[in-house]
């Protein structure tokens, strides 16, 4: 119930803008996120390429829109990561255009904030572990004419869980803690980029 109340209010937030002609509205996709979902024999692919799909399985289908120096995006991701899971995703955000902000050039870099909530729903056990992290993204976004590209890195920082699996009769289990890393064993602190193209509405 609270993720629709969620979706609700982000699309009557979007909605109560449109009809603000300095607004450039977009959508986009993530080039990498269907190939994490193909579940490769090689197991160094299926654990490197999700580090650059932006752990995002599957089809993600991106929209929001540009104003002057701030963006706002909302990121839907539906897919698996093998074949007894099904990872559906949702992400919402804010970047700001740092440098367009403070001289006025155009300049695609930015900085910002996103929210990310994803369901690791196994299929075969019918156990759901929902998750919600705060993450912070820098990147750069080419905007020509119609066309746009975006290259991000999505650091998370802060995540919490919890499980639809019984710990004990009348529990379920659940945790928050700082999560940097994916993959702790290989670095504390790991970075997920992505790659996004799209056009301009």
């Amino acid at each position: 119930m609270k993720n629709y109340i969620m979706m609700l209010f982000i699309a009557t937030t979007i909605n109560s803008f449109a009809q603000d002609e300095e607004k450039e509205y977009y959508l986009s996709t993530n080039l990498i996120s269907p190939i994490a979902g193909l579940n490769l024999k090689s197991t160094a692919a299926n654990v490197l390429i999700p580090l650059f799909s932006n752990l995002e399985y599957g089809f993600t289908l991106s929209g929001g829109y540009y104003k002057k120096s701030h963006n706002l995006e909302l990121r839907l991701t539906a897919g698996r990561s093998n074949p007894y899971n099904f990872i559906p995703q949702i992400q919402f955000g804010y970047n700001l255009f740092i440098v367009d902000r403070i001289k006025h050039n155009k300049n695609g870099f930015y900085i910002g904030s996103f929210y990310r909530w994803w369901d690791y729903r196994n299929r075969v056990t019918k156990v759901d572990l929902h998750n919600m992290s705060l993450n912070i993204t820098t990147g750069y976004a080419w905007k020509k004419n119609r066309f746009i590209a975006d290259i991000r890195l999505n650091q998370s920082l802060f995540i919490y869980s919890t499980s639809s699996s019984n710990v004990n009769e009348n529990h379920k289990g659940s945790g928050f803690e700082l999560n940097t890393s994916p993959m702790p064993q290989l670095s504390p602190i790991l970075p997920f980029l992505s790659i996004n193209i799209g056009f301009k509405l």
